[in-house]
């Protein structure tokens, strides 16, 4: 297996320009504010400014450099095992709107490329793949769900894969194409239909009414909607931090001896593999997702990517590995996204959150959704999505897995560091919860040997932070917030950085 660890970055933000938009310079009133420049703001953007709305969209660092940027890029219908989930928690009528509505996203997707967006854009067929004969039954019974929701399924016993399957289902007339250069397509577009785009602007809260307002760190935006499209929203008022749940993939890209998939595919059970090839200036190369795992947990090593690079050299022949990187998204408890108010006493103010890696499609259906919304008029596929449901039956079991360990890391954590090293103790790139001029701290000592330390406390909910070693982050393992080893906002639902704690210096003594 090859010894080259590629390069640590996503494809799409290594293959394109990076972005300057101004940030904002006062206060604005407008229509709409949408808040994230990711798959779903701009889309967002972009539909209420052709409507001929006034749109400001705010984007707390550069545009399409967040989870939507570290996708897959696969614009699908078919997300792994749902729709035979989906029948049996929202009924067979929920089944037929969720598959509707995602359809309608690919194919609102296909027609946005289709006004000039140069993104590698091709139709491909789309793979749940059963891999021994426990897991045949499962797609099986998923395909018949999918039937009936009237997609375009059917059971294959033949996967494009260079390793035997037991079959699986297949989803015809899926999309592929090229992240950043399809969402910069759409920032250029929200410019000539009159949006305007502020970057390095960070919302840090809104408040409702009409006009609502949007504080940010450069100023107030005024609008009569409020659209939060930032992942997971950090208004904590819809209390969406506890209804879905956060969790961290891992993906490398390489050159491989075996021929490459003319499809995208994804395994039927853990552990799971998403897998595609990917145009990168003039080839073809092999793009697999896994290793999975809930945000802030100790399985965040590098050695979730060699484990991938194992997978791939077993069964395509490795070559070379060209990048590597990680990518975190939110999973409703209850299966299905949540698009709508953030409340039912605020309906002004606009989320959507619980994409379950799914969110080029995801997020581009709560754009439709949100402009019809704005717009006045019904959305035959709102309800089944609606951000205000309530099923105890379907939400229940996740709900208090994941909340109960939300619970015990809050607590728990706490405990395990009482026994803590001191920060002077750390070797070049690593971090830990250690002392630091009697303080505990979350410590990092760079390759250089600089000491760094920030607080050990979320600053959403106070959850102690954990460190990623893979990315070299602070995540909560409560509810997802990142930061840098310098407390910087990674991404939320926090809005303020983790405050700095003193380093010894060379002679010992504290400076900060």
């Amino acid at each position: 297996m090859s010894d080259t660890p590629g390069r640590h970055a996503a494809l799409w933000l290594d293959d394109t320009p990076g972005t300057a938009y101004a940030p904002l310079d006062g206060d604005r009133t407008c229509d709409v504010a949408v808040i994230g420049g990711g798959i779903t703001g701009l889309t967002t953007a972009l539909l209420l400014a052709r409507e001929g709305r006034s749109v400001v969209l705010l984007e707390q660092g550069r545009l399409a450099t967040g989870t939507s940027g570290h996708t897959t890029a696969k614009v699908t219908s078919q997300h792994h095992i749902t729709y035979a989930r989906i029948e049996k928690t929202h009924g067979a009528d929920g089944a037929r709107a969720y598959g509707a509505g995602m359809e309608a996203a690919k194919e609102r997707v296909a027609d946005l490329v289709g006004e000039g967006i140069d993104c590698d854009f091709r139709r491909r067929p789309a793979y749940v793949f059963a891999r021994v004969a426990a897991e045949r039954a499962l797609v099986e019974r998923e395909t018949e769900a999918a039937l009936r929701a009237g997609l375009p399924a059917s059971f294959d016993e033949h996967v494009p894969v260079p390793f035997e399957t037991r079959g699986g289902l297949r989803f015809d007339n899926q999309v592929e194409l090229h992240a950043r250069r399809y969402l910069l397509g759409l920032a250029a577009r929200i410019e000539e239909a009159g949006g305007q785009i502020f970057e390095t602007t960070r919302a840090e809260h809104v408040a409702g009414g009409d006009p609502c307002t949007v504080r940010t760190t450069r100023g107030e935006v005024r609008a009569r909607h409020v659209v939060v499209a930032t992942l997971m929203p950090f208004l904590d008022r819809g209390g969406f931090f506890a209804r879905a749940f956060p969790e961290r993939s891992y993906v490398v890209t390489a050159r491989v001896r075996e021929p490459l998939p003319e499809a995208s595919l994804i395994t039927a059970a853990p552990p799971l593999r998403s897998i595609r090839s990917v145009p990168f200036r003039g080839e073809e190369l092999l793009m697999v997702l896994g290793e999975s795992h809930h945000t802030g947990a100790v399985k965040a090593k590098p050695e979730r990517y060699e484990k991938l690079l194992e997978w791939v050299d077993e069964n395509w022949g490795l070559r070379e590995v060209v990048h590597r990187w990680s990518a975190q998204d939110f999973s409703p408890d209850d299966g299905v996204p949540f698009i709508g108010p953030l409340n039912r006493w605020e309906e002004r103010i606009l989320i959507a959150t619980g994409f379950k890696k799914w969110g080029l499609s995801s997020g581009t259906l709560a754009a439709m959704i949100f402009a019809d919304t704005i717009g006045g008029q019904e959305n035959p596929w709102a309800p089944v999505f609606s951000s205000t449901r309530v099923k105890p039956l379907a939400e229940a079991p996740r709900f208090f897995a994941e909340n109960t360990r939300v619970g015990a890391r809050f607590f728990g954590d706490r405990v395990a560091s009482l026994k803590r090293k001191d920060i002077t103790e750390l070797e070049p790139g690593e971090g830990a919860i250690v002392t630091s001029c009697g303080q505990k701290v979350a410590g990092f000592r760079d390759e250089d040997g600089a000491l760094r330390a920030v607080s050990t406390r979320c600053t959403h909910l106070g959850c102690q932070v954990a460190f990623n070693a893979a990315e070299r982050t602070w995540d909560c393992p409560c509810h997802g917030s990142r930061f840098g080893v310098d407390g910087e906002i990674l991404s939320g639902p926090a809005t303020k950085p983790l405050p700095p704690r003193p380093v010894p210096d060379r002679e010992g003594a504290a400076k900060r």
